[in-house]
């Protein structure tokens, strides 16, 4: 039997943006769900892998000039 190595579990986070957002640049979030948010904002959610992937989105969202309002770790 060989051992498998160990990959932490993914954690859900959401995070409401400003605006509502297009359809091109919701693809540039494959990764990520979509719906309206509150007052006229977009809300994106799903599986983040690790810190890098988190760092990257977030790099993708000062990159595009997009307002990250609120992210927040969503509960297992």
């Amino acid at each position: 039997m060989s051992a498998r190595p160990h990959r932490p579990a993914m954690v859900r986070y959401e995070f409401l943006l400003e605006g509502r957002l297009s359809e091109t640049v919701l693809a540039v979030f494959p990764e990520l769900a979509a719906r309206p948010g509150p007052t006229g904002g977009t809300v994106l959610f799903g599986p983040i892998e690790d810190t890098a992937h988190l760092s990257a989105l977030l790099d993708r969202f000062q990159t595009l000039g997009l307002t990250v309002v609120e992210m927040r770790r969503l509960p297992d």
